[in-house]
């Protein structure tokens, strides 16, 4: 009766009743298990809804349970989700059965919570949160770098398992302050970290089956289930436990850690207890990983199919980025039409396309009920509210004609400035989603890396091209899509993600065998085989035929931001030894290398000068190398009897003379101990501080034939003990060390490791140097033109007065002669920063009285 008088107060009217044919609407029930197990329920939905426009309400009683309302329009969407809820106190919906449902994983977080627990939930997120839209985007890049590898091979991909990947990864790595690795799988990952990603999906699957029940939730309990989500629990709370995150003295911590467990640490500064941490963390795990996943799955499945949007994004990201590969906040705010493309995508495919809620107490809706739909509609306690993004976005009287097309444009035209609750992807009100940024930021960037990275992605050859929204998806807590969302990335040299290594290898010089496309590279790998190698042979797998540098399920892998280099030289014993066994053969080769480079890159800055001891070239290419890793070098020699034995299996004496001379020479040049090695080590000594140095040594006997087994070089020779290097042996015999088969094999993942970090700490080092060098150049420069001004002065005075010569000050005049003043030049040594100023006319326009010998001298 109560209920009754509060209708009538209001003119409240009930909505229209969606038809039936059978009793309790049992035909319905039929009708929506059919198109759930054909994978075609919202499009279902979709068919029901269009005939209720453009009232967008209806309500429904199926079998049992409580009367269920369906609202699209946007006044009763913002009355459920934002004006009906303000304050634990005056909250008219609740979540029903919602917690039962998810409380065997999730526990009591955020996302189960409600009242004052839900309200002290949000304000300690919500902390968290706003501290991230601060950061830069470099907590991305890792993992989309490992997206890339898994994607380098080409082919036709199934993208949908691996955005799932990436978003675990990056959703990890942000709440627990490391990555479980998932795109690493099979490669590195750890196994505690496989077996959290794998009983985190079983959890999840569950929770999934238990929401599609509710209010019946509790019958799906199978032993699986809830294994895995004892498993879950288990591994969040050793980690917090191995970090003592719950110990009094956390507490004194600074607030502003800014280490990579940040996230973790506030959180658990607020946390009660090592469950409410543990409950907290899951709640934001689930909820940042899924949707985020299904965004970039569903985006590019919609670009893929409308190449013309595909290209003009293509467009945009070329524009704004140039030649940067790492996008930053600022540099995505300036492509507008990427986010229309997001927002189209989640207008078309929100992440979490159905909800509800339950009244707590009895309310109205603003509007929908009556037979011309405007008058509002009383809800009674207990009864249901149904909302769905997916079908709201659909609406034709909200967003035009073409509604179900994917048109990006209409978020530009200014047609939809006024759709308010018609569109909220991430909910809305006091619950809208916290990290609604930090998702639009990694779908943001992650598109802009693949585009960048692969200058072709497109629909595979023979895929069904289906009306959007016509599909079949996969309903679980969140929407995705039933087939696999290809994409075919060719993997040849033009249009693939990095260009085909070359089997055609020039014997001599400078080879590249792997470059990023459509990137510039931000360092180059350099690989020098030793005597009697060869530029590529030295490198390939005997088994595989393929070499581990370009090979894109090895080195690219590892390290895609490299440019790959193999230097071919003259390897035979007979031009390294010459008739008299020196050093200076050796650095023959290795003034060709620097040459070879400096003109190859065009950017090696020179820290001292040329016109010094043989081994200047050593130091000149200082500033732009930052590691060396040795795989089996002899720095001390090896016995003459194994080097000879070696080299007549390997038949590199075949070609020699037949005098006994060159063999003696080669067997002495390589002895143990032999002064043409010695003193090679002693001139490299002095530099090594300025290098990561990896030494590697063999770990199998070479087969000697009648002399037996032995190493060819030992570990002593192979790996001298210095200061801050670093040293390992490799499971192969000598000419196996640089030939992996295997890119789980130990060796490979030594060097690729090493590889990974000293391409991690190159760029910032190098930069470093590079600015040292520049300034050293400078001061030279800014001597040499003291020095000439000065002769200048001396020679030239007839021409000019004292006093005409003594209002130069320095700064002016090496602007006149084309210098900028110490420490104003860009770090452009090598660019065209010091190319001659005679070239740029009008530059002596201030220096009438020096005559063309002073041309010259600036040119030197």
């Amino acid at each position: 009766k109560a209920d009754a008088a509060y209708g009538r107060k209001h003119g409240c009217q009930l909505p229209p009743e969606l038809s039936k044919r059978w009793p309790l609407g049992i035909d319905r029930i039929v009708d929506l298990w059919k198109s759930n197990a054909d994978g075609r329920l919202l499009a279902f939905l979709c068919s029901i809804a269009k005939d209720y426009e453009p009232r967008n309400n209806l309500c429904q009683y199926l079998l049992v349970g409580p009367r269920a309302y369906h609202v699209l329009h946007p006044k009763n969407v913002e009355a459920l989700l934002s004006t009906n809820f303000k304050g634990m106190l005056t909250c008219y919906y609740g979540f029903g059965c919602r917690p039962g449902v998810f409380a065997p994983l999730l526990g009591n977080g955020i996302f189960t919570q409600e009242g004052a627990a839900w309200k002290r939930s949000r304000e300690l997120l919500r902390k968290q949160f706003v501290r991230i839209q601060y950061q830069n985007l470099e907590c991305f890049d890792e993992h989309v770098s490992n997206l890339v590898s898994c994607l380098s091979s080409g082919g036709t991909i199934d993208l949908q398992p691996l955005f799932f990947n990436l978003t675990m990864d990056v959703a990890t790595a942000l709440l627990f302050g490391r990555s479980i690795y998932s795109l690493r799988a099979g490669i590195d990952q750890g196994a505690e970290n496989k077996k959290f990603a794998e009983d985190f999906n079983i959890a999840q699957e569950g929770l999934a089956k238990r929401f599609r029940l509710a209010p019946f939730h509790f019958v799906y309990n199978p032993k699986s289930f809830r294994k895995a989500c004892r498993s879950v629990h288990a591994f969040v709370e050793n980690y917090i436990r191995e970090a003592g995150l719950m110990k009094d003295e956390l507490s004194d911590k600074r607030e502003d850690d800014g280490g990579a467990s940040w996230f973790i640490r506030q959180v658990a500064q607020q946390s009660a207890t090592e469950i409410e941490l543990r409950d907290q963390l899951l709640n934001v795990l689930l909820a940042g990983r899924d949707t985020t996943a299904c965004c970039l799955s569903w985006t590019f499945r919609l670009l893929v199919r409308h190449p013309q949007a595909m290209e003009r994004l293509r467009r945009e990201v070329a524009a704004v980025m140039g030649e940067q590969t790492t996008a930053t906040r600022e540099q995505i705010r300036k492509m507008p039409f990427l986010a229309c493309v997001v927002k189209e995508s989640l207008r078309l495919y929100p992440p979490v396309p159905l909800n509800n809620r339950e009244a707590i107490r009895t309310t109205i809706l603003p509007t929908g009920g009556g037979p011309d739909g405007t008058s509002p509609i009383m809800v009674r306690k207990g009864e249901l509210v149904v909302f769905s993004q997916y079908v709201n976005t659909r609406m034709k009287s909200l967003f035009g004609e073409d509604a179900y097309n994917f048109r990006p444009e209409r978020w530009e035209t200014g047609e939809l400035d006024d759709v308010g609750w018609g569109y909220f992807p991430f909910n809305g009100g006091p619950r809208q989603c916290l990290g609604e940024d930090f998702a639009l930021m990694e779908i943001s960037y992650t598109i802009i890396r693949l585009l960048q990275t692969f200058p072709v992605i497109v629909l595979p050859e023979g895929e069904k091209i289906e009306p959007v929204g016509t599909e079949r998806q996969t309903l679980t807590l969140v929407l995705s899509s039933a087939d696999a969302t290809s994409s075919s990335i060719p993997a040849d040299g033009k249009s693939a993600a990095h260009t085909a290594p070359s089997r055609d290898v020039k014997a001599y010089g400078i080879k590249e065998l792997y470059r990023p496309v459509h990137t510039e590279p931000q360092l180059d790998i350099v690989a020098v085989h030793g005597l009697n190698g060869d530029a590529l042979r030295t490198w390939t797998a005997k088994e595989r035929k393929s070499s581990w540098l370009s090979d894109p399920e090895f080195l690219p892998r590892h390290v895609p931001h490299a440019r790959v280099l193999t230097w071919g030289y003259n390897a035979s014993f007979s031009s390294i030894v010459g008739d008299t066994p020196s050093q200076d053969r050796i650095h023959h080769h290795a003034h060709t290398l620097v040459a070879n480079l400096a003109a190859d890159r065009r950017a090696l800055s020179y820290a001292q000068t040329r016109t010094g001891h043989k081994v200047s070239h050593d130091y000149s290419i200082f500033s732009c190398t930052y590691g060396i890793l040795f795989f089996g070098t002899p720095h001390h020699g090896s016995e003459k009897a194994a080097w000879l034995s070696y080299l007549m299996k390997t038949g590199a004496l075949a070609g020699m003379t037949r005098s006994s001379s060159g063999k003696s020479d080669l067997v002495s040049a390589l002895h143990y101990e032999s002064e043409t090695l010695q003193n090679i080590t002693d001139y490299f000594v002095p530099i090594m501080r300025h290098f990561r140095i990896y030494y590697f040594w063999e770990q199998r006997k070479t087969d000697l034939k009648i002399l037996g087994h032995d190493y060819i070089v030992s570990q002593e020779s192979a790996a001298p003990t210095h200061d801050e290097t670093e040293r390992a042996g490799i499971d192969a015999d000598h000419s196996g060390m640089v030939k992996f088969e295997d890119p789980s094999g130990q060796g490979f993942r030594m060097a690729a490791d090493a590889l990974l970090r000293y391409a991690t700490e190159a760029p910032a080092a190098i930069g470093r140097r590079r600015e040292e060098a520049d300034k050293t150049l400078l001061q030279s420069r800014a001597s040499e033109v003291t020095a000439r001004l000065a002769e200048i002065s001396k020679t030239k005075t007839s021409q000019v007065s004292d006093d005409q010569f003594g209002s130069w000050d320095l700064t002016r005049a090496m602007t006149s002669l084309g210098c900028s003043p110490v420490g104003s030049i860009r770090g452009d040594i090598g660019r065209g920063a010091l190319e001659s100023p005679m070239k740029k006319p009008g530059i002596f326009r201030n220096a009438r009285t020096f005559d063309s010998h002073s041309s010259t001298i600036v040119e030197e």
